[in-house]
């Protein structure tokens, strides 16, 4: 298939995306508070407000406020006496737990902002996603230096630094945590993290009373009409035609389950009309 078409199947998946359901924490204990979290350490302040972790509304050293709103996590000297007791730990991380979000197959992008002043070349942080609803981090699926260096000096961010993953298509669920490991006089922030969900808009249906489903798919997928369906054809992302049915008929349920787990474009004909679709096989 040539580089047109498969250029028009990609832009067809696209045309379908806009924006769905998101989830939200930032903070600052209201309702748009929907992305649930947790502390590996319970917050703290501790030596005079040296040895900080937790919700902070003022000033963390030389990171002035939150990124937007009220509050934001600050982190100052997290290497202490406190948290060594604490974990039983000589060098204990601090680590943020994001709650899985169930995402039915449809792509998402996770965001979120990072600000630090004076770290070193033994301090990191980083994040990692793993695309289920489990609880077990031995195993993940992406893993993102945020900081990371073997170079001599102190380092800092130009303030409030934006992060960005994208989820691709065809998961059931994503989860995320933030890893922090610092020691000594540096500071730290971390606000507004979100996840986006894409969704499949309905602006696109030309074929009277066209629906199908289920979206994921393991087996079968459904299809009807108020009109004739006469063919599906089902092609792959490189715009390989993977599967065709001659239907003639305003029901159909196409079986697609010996089809490799993966995103799919789906061309439907009724008479003089196309409809386009993308689905996801599980």
């Amino acid at each position: 298939m040539n580089r047109i078409i498969i250029a028009f199947l990609m832009c067809v998946a696209c045309s379908f995306m806009v924006q769905g359901q998101a989830f939200k924490q930032d903070f600052d204990d209201t309702s748009s508070d929907s992305w649930g979290f947790t502390s590996n350490i319970p917050f703290y302040e501790k030596n005079n407000g040296t040895d900080i972790w937790g919700k902070f509304s003022k000033a963390n050293g030389r990171i002035p406020q939150a990124f937007s709103g009220r509050n934001y996590i600050a982190g100052r000297d997290l290497d202490n006496e406190h948290t060594q007791k604490l974990t039983g730990k000589s060098s204990p991380e601090h680590i943020l737990f994001f709650d899985p979000i169930q995402l039915a197959g449809v792509a998402a992008e996770i965001k979120f902002h990072v600000q630090y002043v004076n770290l070193k070349s033994s301090d990191y942080i980083y994040y990692e996603v793993a695309y289920n609803d489990g609880d077990n981090w031995e195993t993940y699926d992406a893993h993102e230096d945020i900081f990371k260096t073997s170079l001599d000096g102190k380092y800092s961010s130009r303030g409030w630094k934006e992060v960005k993953f994208n989820v691709p298509a065809g998961y059931e669920n994503v989860r995320m945590r933030l890893v922090i490991y610092q020691n000594g006089n540096a500071y730290l922030g971390f606000d507004d993290f979100e996840l986006n969900m894409k969704t499949l808009s309905a602006n696109h249906i030309k074929i009277d009373g066209f629906s199908f489903g289920p979206n994921p798919t393991r087996d079968v997928l459904n299809l009807k009409a108020n009109v004739i369906l006469d063919q599906i054809s089902i092609y792959n992302v490189l715009g390989k035609q993977v599967l065709s049915q001659l239907c003639n008929n305003s029901e159909v349920h196409l079986d697609v389950s010996n089809l490799p787990n993966g995103i799919y474009i789906a061309k439907i004909d009724s008479g003089n009309t196309s409809e386009s679709i993308k689905i996801i096989k599980k």
